[in-house]
C-alpha cells in the first residue's frame, strides 16, 4: 500500500513539473510586443484598430460622403419604427429616399420640402424647373389595401418609369413615398378608381410634411405647396439673413396669387412679376394680390403695406393662430408639424412661434402662388373634427409652453413673449387653479 501511495504522488509531481515547463516555453515563443500586451491586464482582451478598420470601409463604400456602417444594413422600416414607436402611421407605408437625387447638396443648400399627391406630378416637375435646387418630396400614393396588389404594382411602377425618364428630378428630388391604403379601389371593371368620401384629409398631409423634412439631406429647409407657379432665387438670397436662423427664428416668404386663376389657362412665366416693383404696381392695379391661406387677399399677417414699404426684413405685425405661411427654417431645433390633424400648416407656425422663434418677412422674395381658391376635398365631418381639433390644440400648447417656460424660470424673458401674448387668458385661468406659478406677474400692473 505505501508503494502504491509513493507511485502515485511521484506521477502528480512529474505532470506538474511538466506543465510548468511547457507553460514557460510558450512565453517564450511569443513576440517581444504580444508578450508586454498579454501581460499587461487592461490589454488582455483582443485589440482591434477600429480607426484603420473603419478606415478601410470608408474607402470601400460605394458613396463616399456616407462612411459604411453596419448600420446602414438596417431596413427604412427598422430604422423608422425604432425612431417612431409611438407614431399613428405604420412605418410598412413609407419608402424614404425612393428615389435620390443624382446632385449632392451641400450642407448649407436650402432644401424645399413638399407634399405631391400623385396626380400633382407634373406640379412637381414644374417646381424642379423653377428652383434648380434639392427638393425633398413626399408623394403620397393612395392603393387598395393589398399593398401587393397587381394594381398597385403596376401604378408604382408608372411613376417609377415617369421618375427616370425626368431629368429634372433625377438631378433635383429626394422622393419619398408614403403609401395610402384604402384610397383606391378596384372597380367592376377592374380598374383602379378613387374612394369616394377619402378626399385630401385623407392623406395624412402633416405626416407627409414631416417625412420630407426629417430625410432633407440640407441644413436648412423651406416648406413650400408644390402648385407654386414661381419664385425669386430665394436659395441664394437666404444668405443673406442666416443671423435669424441661426438665432432660431423662421423667415417667411410672402405669396401672392390671383383673384381667379383657373389651371386650364394657364398664364405665361412672362406675364407674371418678376421683380418686387411690378409686384407692388401688380397688386394696385388689383391683378393680384397678397395670399395668406385662410385670409382673404391683402388682409393676412404679412401685411402688404409693410412688405410694400419694408427694405429689411420685418416681424410679422399681427400674428394669428391661423396663419400658415411659407416659411424657412433649420431642418433641426424646431417643433414638428402636429400629426393629429391631417392637413393644417397654421399649427406647424404655431409650435415654432409659441417655442418663442420670432417669424421674420422677406421684404425682397416673393411667390407666386397658382391659385386663391383651393378646391374644397374634405368631407364635413372631416371639417368638424378638425375644427375641434384646432381649439383644443392651441390650449394644449399654451400649458406646454408655459409650464416649461416657468419651470425652467425664463418666463419673464424674451423667449416667453409669444406665450404671455397669445395665452394670457389660458394663463390665469391656470395661474386661478394653482397649476402654474405667478407667471403673470410681469403682466399685472403696479400701485
Amino acid at each position: 500500500m505505501p508503494v502504491i501511495q509513493l507511485v502515485g504522488w511521484t506521477y502528480l509531481f512529474i505532470c506538474f513539473c511538466l506543465s510548468t515547463f511547457h507553460l514557460f516555453t510558450s512565453f517564450s515563443l511569443l513576440p517581444e510586443q504580444q508578450l508586454s500586451r498579454a501581460t499587461d491586464p487592461l490589454l488582455t482582451a483582443a485589440a482591434v484598430d477600429w480607426d484603420q478598420v473603419l478606415f478601410q470601409r470608408y474607402q470601400q463604400s460605394s458613396d463616399p460622403v456616407v462612411p459604411s456602417s453596419q448600420f446602414n444594413e438596417i431596413t427604412p422600416q427598422i430604422r423608422l419604427s425604432k425612431m417612431f414607436s409611438k407614431s399613428v402611421v405604420s412605418q410598412d407605408l413609407i419608402r424614404p429616399y425612393w428615389f435620390t437625387s443624382s446632385i449632392q447638396p451641400s450642407k448649407e443648400a436650402l432644401t424645399l420640402t413638399t407634399v405631391v399627391e400623385w396626380k400633382e406630378l407634373e406640379a412637381l416637375v414644374r417646381l424642379a424647373q423653377v428652383y434648380e435646387g434639392p427638393i425633398s418630396a413626399t408623394l403620397i400614393v393612395p392603393c387598395v389595401h393589398n399593398l401587393h396588389h397587381e394594381q398597385t404594382m403596376q401604378q408604382l411602377n408608372t411613376i417609377r418609369q415617369w421618375y427616370e425618364t425626368t431629368v429634372v428630378l433625377r438631378r433635383y428630388v429626394d422622393l419619398h413615398l408614403f403609401l395610402q391604403p384604402g384610397g383606391m379601389r378596384v372597380n367592376e371593371e377592374g380598374e383602379l378608381e378613387e374612394t369616394p368620401g377619402q378626399g385630401r384629409g385623407g392623406g395624412g398631409y402633416q405626416k407627409a410634411r414631416n417625412i420630407a423634412r426629417f430625410f432633407s439631406r440640407t441644413d436648412y429647409v423651406a416648406m413650400v405647396p408644390v402648385t407654386l407657379l414661381w419664385m425669386t432665387q430665394i436659395g441664394t438670397s437666404f444668405r443673406q439673413h442666416l443671423s435669424h436662423l441661426k438665432a432660431g427664428d423662421v423667415l417667411v416668404l410672402p405669396t401672392f396669387g390671383f383673384p381667379s386663376f383657373s389651371t386650364s389657362s394657364e398664364q405665361d412665366k412672362d406675364r407674371w412679376p418678376t421683380d418686387r416693383q411690378s409686384v407692388v404696381e401688380w397688386v394696385e392695379a388689383g391683378e393680384m394680390g397678397l395670399l395668406d391661406e385662410n385670409y382673404e387677399l391683402n388682409n393676412g399677417p404679412t401685411s402688404f403695406i409693410t412688405w410694400r414699404d419694408a427694405r429689411e426684413p420685418y416681424r410679422v405685425p399681427h400674428y394669428d393662430y391661423k396663419y400658415g405661411p411659407i416659411f424657412i427654417s433649420t431642418r433641426l431645433n424646431h417643433p414638428w408639424c402636429e400629426e393629429r390633424f391631417e392637413d393644417y400648416l397654421a399649427s406647424c407656425v404655431y409650435s415654432i412661434y409659441l417655442s418663442g422663434a420670432n417669424l421674420w418677412v422677406l421684404p425682397n422674395d416673393y411667390a407666386v402662388s397658382e391659385t386663391v381658391d383651393r378646391k374644397e376635398t374634405w368631407t364635413p365631418q372631416q371639417r368638424k373634427i378638425q375644427q375641434k381639433l384646432a381649439s383644443k390644440y392651441r390650449m394644449e400648447q399654451c400649458v406646454f409652453y408655459a409650464r416649461q417656460f416657468d419651470q425652467l424660470d425664463i418666463f419673464q424673458t424674451e423667449r416667453a413673449e409669444h406665450v404671455r401674448q397669445e395665452c394670457s387668458k389660458a394663463l390665469l385661468n391656470l395661474q386661478k387653479q394653482k397649476m402654474i406659478s405667478n407667471v403673470m406677474k410681469a403682466e399685472r400692473p403696479s400701485f
